[in-house]
């Protein structure tokens, strides 16, 4: 089990302040850290904490469902991502490198080095602005996927959320192909 004392907790969200039924329950852990930020444009600004974090294990997940920190927590292990999925996502990524750390996930600090390797060739452009929660995980494979109890908040199924727009699904391929190319050359 990871102590959460060793645990940044990084939340963001777009709103002007983080919703206080997750903030509630996060207060129940003993993290070491807690960065939260506020009026986030795009889901990239997750980084701006991740690069603030002095611990070496980071906690995170999205602004609309109450996650099951305890759970990780007693399942994390050093050298891998760990993250909570729900079945039809598990099922949905089950033959790709990509997973989802929006319903909480753990992972060492510095797990998040293999984005350089992305950086470096593409830079920050769209995609990664988009997508650099799938292509940290396509680049840092395999990671520890668990079907564990989430709870979602009404505003999971909101119509501006990243999830409902159209096309969504439709990046993945090119994340993929992006990935696979930065595999291959090293």
């Amino acid at each position: 089990m990871i102590a959460l004392r060793e645990v940044a907790c990084c939340v963001i969200t777009k709103e002007s302040q983080y919703p206080p039924e997750i903030l509630r329950h996060l207060e129940n852990f003993p993290f070491g850290d807690h960065l939260i930020l506020t009026q986030c444009s795009s889901p990239h600004q997750k980084h701006e904490l991740f690069a603030r974090v002095t611990l070496p294990w980071i906690y995170y997940q999205d602004d609309d469902a109450i996650c099951p920190v305890a759970l990780l927590a007693a399942r994390a292990e050093p050298g891998i991502i760990t993250c909570a999925m729900k079945p039809f996502h598990l099922q949905k990524y089950a033959d790709s490198r990509i997973a989802l750390l929006g319903w909480g996930s753990l992972f060492e600090r510095s797990r998040l080095a293999v984005l350089d390797r992305y950086r470096a060739v593409y830079g920050e452009d769209a995609l990664y602005q988009r997508e650099s929660e799938r292509i940290l995980t396509c680049l840092d494979f395999p990671q520890q996927r668990l079907d564990l109890p989430i709870e979602d908040l009404p505003s999971a199924f909101a119509a501006d959320r990243l999830s409902m727009q159209p096309g969504h699904y439709d990046y993945i391929a090119e994340v993929e192909r992006r990935c696979a190319s930065l595999l291959l050359a090293m």
